[in-house]
């Protein structure tokens, strides 16, 4: 059956013929699209690969100049704690590494302890610890905490981390500390050398298992409540 060629059907054939060049163009169209943001994910995910490469590769060198840090800080119990019997003279030596921050943490402890408990409050703290550490050994003990602050800081302001990351990150360093480190760095961070190590500790619960023994019930009067919770993703 021959089709009558006319003007109508002519049109006809055209129209759809128009139709299906439209619906082609918007497919090609969303093809096109679709590729491109495909290709742009994979751009931005090789991005945050090549950043997450180079910021651990920063951490881990930054992690291993802290450590370096730590052994070269050094501490020597104070007159007033060798007078008060806590040690005799003979023993009283410039330590250095671990054992010097574990010195340090005793003394403030030991200062803080022939206080009232109502006078623990963080100015007060604050000053202890600025007299038992930061005017007698600042030289050594300073870099120590610079570099403690540097790698919170850098984890908290990295643009590419996730929230989950940034905590993992942060376990992972606060792993490497003992409990006097845990508990000196909170002592360190409410005095005003500090900057905002404080913001840094509550906000990653660097605080969170520290033991009592070790000032936990001091700090406690001194950070809010959030400073030893979970933190949450």
């Amino acid at each position: 059956m021959l089709i009558p060629w006319d003007a109508p059907t002519v049109g006809q054939w055209g129209d759809s013929f128009g139709a299906l060049n439209a619906l082609m163009s918007t497919l090609a169209f969303a093809a096109v699209f679709f590729t491109l943001r495909l290709q742009q994910r994979q751009i931005n995910d090789a991005q945050r690969d090549q950043h997450i490469q180079r910021f651990e590769s920063t951490y881990f060198e930054v992690l291993h100049l802290f450590r370096e840090a730590r052994e070269a800080f050094q501490y020597k119990y104070g007159e007033a704690y060798v007078d008060a019997g806590k040690i005799k003279p003979l023993f009283n030596s410039l330590t250095s590494g671990l054992d010097a921050v574990r010195r340090a943490n005793f003394e403030i402890l030991w200062r803080l302890g022939n206080m009232p408990i109502d006078e623990i409050k963080p100015q007060f703290v604050g000053d202890v610890y600025e007299a038992a550490v930061i005017d007698r050994y600042e030289s050594s003990t300073g870099p120590y905490f610079r570099l403690f602050y540097t790698i919170l800081f850098r984890i908290r302001d990295d643009n590419f981390l996730t929230p989950t990351e940034k905590r993992r990150y942060a376990n992972l360093f606060r792993s490497q500390l003992s409990s006097h480190e845990v508990a000196l760095a909170g002592f360190n961070g409410l005095n005003p050398v500090s900057k905002d190590l404080a913001t840094l500790i509550i906000e990653f619960r660097i605080l969170k298992y520290l033991p009592d023994e070790f000032g936990r019930k001091y700090l406690a009067r001194c950070y809010p409540p959030q400073a030893f919770e979970d933190r949450p993703d």
